[in-house]
């Protein structure tokens, strides 16, 4: 008798404290939870606090700059034989007395820089004309505005410019997936050539593709006009080829300013017969530009 009473007693703490144990377990997940919603407020309400610092960050930043906006415009000019570039900013505040000044700095290694003036025109409009040489194309450039109201000097970033190569008026791409190269015998030859002109305004003529040997021209034929407008193509194009040779296929074509394009679509190393190598190093030498 007095046993089963202490097993009934052993029955009665255990499932007390297998209940205290499951109400401690609940309470655990239940802290868990508050904790994690605390952390979730905590994340939601720092990054509020992030977008509101941002957000005056910006309007502080916004009421420090005085161009409201900037544009430009290139064009070639042939007699100084460079890219000239018409950059206007709009100014939100100006006066009678406001002068503003173009500077420009190479941004990718290059050395030196300059400025331009810029003149007003009345409505808060200052503009000036920056001459980029096109024997320095993959130059990039940085643009910044010096503005004076009296005795007070603001110097405000307008960004990157680019490059005279990126601003020509007239650019290529190859249709790269319609063109095959074979080399045997001694013999290259590449067909269904395929080019794309983006022209804008500009018109262009002399449209010819060539295969360049060394740097030479081995091989050359009018472009015939392709399926779209400003697209050209021939059919087949060949010159002798030896191991060792590197080979361009390139797109040539020249303005109404007498300036010329050439294009590299595709280039090849000749290492032996039916074996050739891509040469996609060959690009950054391109375009080429000439003058008639």
């Amino acid at each position: 008798m007095e046993k089963n009473r202490v097993q009934m007693l052993t029955l009665v703490l255990c499932a007390a404290l297998l209940g205290l144990d499951l109400w401690q377990l609940r309470q655990l997940s239940d802290l868990r939870n508050q904790l994690g919603s605390v952390e979730t407020n905590l994340q939601m309400e720092s990054r509020r606090l992030d977008e509101q610092v941002q957000a005056v960050r910006r309007d502080m930043k916004s009421a420090e700059e005085l161009v409201r906006s900037w544009d430009y415009s290139p064009s070639v000019n042939p007699e100084k034989r460079c890219l000239d570039v018409e950059v206007s900013a709009m100014l939100k505040e100006w006066g009678e007395d406001t002068a503003a000044e173009l500077l420009w700095i190479r941004e990718n290694g290059g050395e030196g820089g300059g400025s331009v003036p810029l003149s007003g025109d009345g409505t808060g409009t200052f503009a000036g004309t920056l001459e980029l040489p096109l024997d320095e194309l993959w130059t990039d450039y940085g643009l910044y505005t010096v503005i004076r109201n009296g005795e007070t000097r603001h110097r405000q970033s307008l960004g990157l410019l680019g490059s005279a190569g990126e601003l020509l008026p007239v650019q290529c791409t190859s249709q790269a997936g319609r063109t095959q190269a074979e080399y045997m015998k001694d013999l290259f030859t590449v067909y269904e050539c395929g080019a794309e002109l983006y022209t804008g305004s500009s018109e262009t003529e002399g449209h010819m593709f060539r295969l360049r040997r060394g740097g030479e021209i081995a091989a050359e034929q009018a472009a015939e006009p392709g399926d779209r407008s400003d697209s050209y193509f021939c059919g087949k194009l060949s010159a002798e080829v030896r191991p060792g040779d590197e080979i361009a296929l390139t797109f040539f074509c020249r303005d109404k300013n007498g300036l010329g394009y050439e294009f590299l679509l595709r280039s090849w190393t000749a290492v032996a017969e039916r074996d050739l190598w891509d040469n996609s190093t060959a690009w950054v030498d391109w375009p080429r530009l000439t003058w008639e």
